[in-house]
């Protein structure tokens, strides 16, 4: 194979957006992917894009979270005109559900921080979040409103990112499972494959998602990715019981455009076993269940799992490495990786071709994330 500007570590949505980006911008690139496009993670996620949701409090992480949802807003018009397939927007915002004082505290405490740092959302009384999802149980305490999350069909965002680079010149090579890397002096300058083949490239992008750990090692890197397996089943209900994304404290339920309410997800930090379990399935059932009775006539579609390449603080890894040159290093999303997929994709190819980012990765550098794992 002929040398590229650029080889993609990871199929799922963080190494297609990023060959995407790249290609946008001229370079040759390279995927490799071990099984097949969205195998993992991203094929298995409910596909949120719940920027508000999801943040903490106001900080570097809040405003990634922000930037990438802004972004969103654009990639459906973006992934159109490349002539892949409807990623499937919905943007009906996030409700977050309390059935426990304890629980709607803290999403009071959320409230009005990001009230004060001049996010839209919405405090409603248990009464006030039934008007605005009926079916809502009884037992509905209070709720936060945040009318400018939405959600994505992430199988579907996979192929269509795939599609548009493709259309770029991207080569997608399924079944390429990368044992290594190739190497001169401090500097990375290629990938080995299982197969005994070596791709050239000016920059490698490891995306591996959980098991981008074990491939760090063989460059003498720790990085602290570790698989949080994440089970969720989904279920056949028209019409829709309910129209936002609806969290509380045990469940989430995402309606979808073709009828199925999508229900997770566990969340079982070391498990490398991504199939689905009864337990799992009885845990999701009785929850959405118990969030929204409605769900109980609902026909049972199926259940699988995913491992979620989970970081100590919950943060990606952006970025150069260990002083490699020639490495970056795109994962450690969590259960953020749809949402951040289009943002990580501009991080990565900016890095990659040597321009200037459009945000600052300090926050989410590798010595910032050995130094979390430390403490």
């Amino acid at each position: 194979m002929r040398p590229v500007d650029l080889a993609v570590v990871g199929g799922g949505v963080i190494g297609c957006s990023a060959a995407y980006h790249a290609a946008r911008r001229g370079a040759r690139v390279v995927l490799l992917e071990a099984e097949r496009l969205g195998a993992g993670a991203s094929g298995a996620a409910a596909g949120m894009l719940n920027a508000q949701a999801e943040a903490r409090g106001e900080d570097a992480f809040l405003r990634l979270l922000l930037k990438g949802r802004e972004r969103h807003r654009s990639f459906a018009e973006e992934l159109r005109d490349a002539g892949g397939p409807d990623p499937e927007y919905v943007w009906e915002g996030t409700l977050r559900v309390a059935t426990e004082e304890r629980f709607a505290a803290e999403l009071r405490r959320t409230y009005s921080w990001q009230r004060e740092a001049g996010l839209p959302a919405r405090w409603l009384s248990g009464e006030e979040a039934r008007e605005l999802e009926p079916n809502l149980s009884r037992g509905a305490l209070a709720a936060l409103y945040l009318p400018e999350d939405g959600q994505v069909n992430s199988p579907r965002l996979v192929h269509a990112l795939a599609q548009a680079g493709a259309r770029l010149g991207v080569r997608f090579l399924e079944a390429a499972r990368v044992t290594g890397f190739a190497v001169a002096g401090e500097r990375v300058t290629g990938v080995r494959t299982a197969r005994g083949e070596e791709v050239a490239a000016g920059c490698v992008v490891l995306a591996g998602g959980a098991a981008s750990a074990l491939l760090a090692g063989e460059l003498g890197l720790r990085l602290p990715v570790s698989p949080v397996k994440g089970e969720i089943i989904s279920v056949a209900a028209l019409p829709a019981p309910v129209t936002a994304n609806v969290w509380d404290d045990r469940c989430y339920l995402v309606p979808k455009r073709d009828g199925r309410v999508v229900i997770g997800a566990t969340q079982e930090p070391g498990v490398y076993d991504r199939r689905p379990t009864l337990g799992g399935v009885a845990t999701l059932s009785g929850a959405a269940v118990g969030l929204v009775p409605a769900l109980s006539g609902a026909t049972f579609l199926n259940a699988w799992g995913g491992l979620r390449p989970g970081t100590p603080d919950g943060r990606p890894v952006l970025g150069p490495a260990g002083g490699w040159e020639g490495l970056l290093i795109a994962t450690g999303h969590h259960r953020n990786g749809v949402l951040l997929a289009p943002i990580t994709g501009e991080i990565v190819a900016s890095l990659a071709l040597g321009d200037r980012p459009p945000v600052d990765v300090a926050p989410f550098s590798y010595e910032r994330a050995l130094q979390t794992a430390a403490r």
